[in-house]
Parts: C-alpha cells; structure tokens; sequence
C-alpha cells in the first residue's frame, strides 16, 4: 500500500488544508462540519495532528486525512484509514 506522509496543514476564513511530502493537496470546507462552521477563527486555528488526522481540543472535533484525500480524489480508502497519516520527525528517531 501507499503511503502519503503530511507534510503540514493550514486553514483559512473557509477551509483546512493538508499536503503531502509528494505536493498532494485536500481541502475540506468548514460549512460541512457544524462544529468546524461555527467555531471562531481562534478555535478554528487551535489544532494538533495525530498519526491519521486533525483535532480540534476546544471543539471536540476530528477530521481523518484518509477521508479529506479520498473525498478530493487522491486516494483509495483502506481498511486501516492510514494510507494518508503524520509521522513527527522526533517518532522517526
């Protein structure tokens, strides 16, 4: 199976972004996500990656980077959700 690594994310006034180490890029729009649409631009931009996806701690959201690159087209969804994941560089150590 391929793997995608994250290289970072970012979000914007409408939509969180990923890239990969290989330049792939998925977005998600906020308005698809209550908690996301209607979180402020401070909660919004109060996140942390895991291994598979993006947490929001003060909404209590999650979105996975499998399912933001599958929806986008740009991989096939697998059984372990980890075809897109963020490896820290202090885990590689």
């Amino acid at each position: 199976m391929e793997k995608h690594l994250i290289k970072r994310v970012w979000v914007d006034d409408k939509n969180v972004y990923a890239e990969t180490k290989d330049g792939l890029v998925a977005s998600y729009p906020f308005a698809i996500w209550k908690r996301l649409r209607e979180a402020t631009k401070e909660q919004r931009e109060d996140f942390y990656l895991s291994y598979t996806g993006i947490h929001w701690p003060q909404i209590d959201e999650d979105l996975s980077f499998e399912g933001m690159f599958n929806n986008a087209g740009l991989c096939e969804r697998t059984l372990r959700e980890d075809s897109v994941c963020y490896i820290r560089q202090e885990d590689k150590e």
